[in-house]
């Protein structure tokens, strides 16, 4: 589009493009409604009926109170006064449905100066319409979301609560296309939270009253409330996880040490607070600080590091020569990172329970699995029958083995095939 020009110049180019088609569209209305007398009876929807007068008197608009009077009829389907403006239109006057004047006038709010009224006023009404008004881009939704007073409720505490929560779910909560009723349920913010890619919205999710679920059914490593959601969400920014950090609740810790967009600041910090469940965490989702691995290997933490750390080949070289026991082969063994050079390697070491591991991943080579079919050994087969790398006829040899441990690691196998499968049923 711009050939010629650097990205900060095109940049510019789209800001003072944004900037004249708004002062155009202000112009428009402004010479739309510019000395005309407008008729407006009843009351706004997205928008209150003084905010709609404020907004016409300065495009230098008349209010009227007499339709034989307006130059423009603003109608509000009053079952009372259609006849009149079907009249009116006849006679070629201009009809204006509330929706568009609600959708033109949204467009040309100056926010800032809106919502510096509403902080010097703490007009929470007014501010409680805004946000129920859907023409706002997400942009103007959030600055104004940002300076609603929750009064130190609950998001479903009070009515006012309530409906801005609804606000939220009802714009941001994808879970609608399959029930709409969800925007309705609290649970609509904890997944909104879980879901969104939106940096800013997160942000507001991580300041309005936390919402915790019932961990009745919840596994351990399930979050609980949007604030922990919040913290595991890869999309949120670097501000907020340092929010998150400085705050130093140690369940929000947990999840922010499971989030896989950390930096090697962030990664540091949380690996000072010395937690064993925070420091798990951080290993777990592989987000240890470069190298750290090699003093937390000298401690409680080894069998962990060594079952989940991300094996490159220095890494795995590192620990394979730094004199592991038996015990700690085997946890290595476990590790699902593991590379078929790899592999290769501890497979040489002719350790039944090792090789049981490793028969199970689906980076050994198909060589293997041949070879260890082979040899019929019950203890290999049910764990080759776990496998997803395996191929048609080597289902089909396991599936004749006539061993019921064997069918059963068969029927687990994701990737087992279909006729298989209804021979097992």
């Amino acid at each position: 589009m711009y050939p010629f020009i650097n990205f900060k110049q095109k940049s510019m180019v789209k800001m003072r493009l944004k900037l004249i088609y708004f002062i155009g569209g202000v112009i428009y209305l402004m010479e739309k409604y510019k000395n005309k007398q407008i008729f407006f009876e009843g009351r706004g929807d997205k928008l209150d009926k003084e905010e709609i007068f404020k907004y016409l008197s300065q495009n230098e608009a008349t209010i009227t109170r007499e339709l034989d009077e307006a130059d423009i009829i603003i109608d509000t389907s009053l079952p009372y006064l259609e006849d009149k403006i079907y009249l009116k239109s006849l006679d070629g006057t201009p009809i204006i449905t509330l929706h568009e004047i609600e959708k033109e006038l949204s467009a040309t709010i100056d926010i800032d100066s809106v919502l510096m009224a509403i902080k010097i006023s703490k007009d929470q009404e007014r501010l409680k319409r805004l946000i129920n008004n859907d023409f706002f881009s997400d942009e103007t939704f959030l600055a104004l979301l940002k300076v609603y007073d929750w009064c130190g409720e609950g998001i479903y505490d009070t009515d006012e609560n309530r409906d801005v929560s609804t606000a939220i779910a009802k714009r941001f909560c994808t879970l609608q296309g399959m029930n709409h009723n969800i925007k309705h349920s609290p649970t609509a913010l904890y997944y909104t939270a879980l879901e969104t890619t939106h940096s800013k919205l997160l942000e507001i999710l991580y300041l309005i009253p936390e919402y915790k679920i019932n961990n009745r059914n919840a596994l351990s490593t399930q979050p609980l409330s949007t604030h922990e959601v919040v913290a595991l969400n890869p999309n949120i920014s670097k501000p907020l996880m340092m929010q998150i950090l400085k705050n130093s609740k140690k369940n929000e810790l947990k999840f922010l040490a499971s989030n896989p967009n950390l930096g090697e600041l962030i990664k540091k910090e949380l690996l000072k607070t010395d937690d064993k469940e925070i420091i798990s965490c951080l290993i777990l989702a592989n987000n240890l600080p470069q190298d750290e691995y090699k003093t937390l290997l000298k401690g409680e933490y080894k069998n962990i590091i060594l079952s989940h750390i991300a094996l490159e080949n220095q890494v795995f070289e590192y620990l394979f020569s730094s004199g592991l026991n038996r015990t700690e082969l085997f946890e290595l063994s476990k590790n699902r990172t593991l590379s078929s050079k790899q592999i290769d390697k501890l497979l040489e070491l002719n350790d039944i329970d090792i090789t049981i591991n490793l028969l199970k991943s689906e980076a050994l080579d198909s060589k293997h699995i041949d070879n260890y079919l082979e040899q019929n050994n019950k203890f290999y087969n049910i764990s080759l029958s776990h496998n997803p790398k395996l191929s048609q006829k080597q289902f089909e040899i396991l599936a004749k083995r006539d061993d019921l441990d064997i069918d059963i690691s068969l029927s687990l196998n994701p990737k087992t095939p279909k006729e298989i499968l209804q021979i097992l049923y």
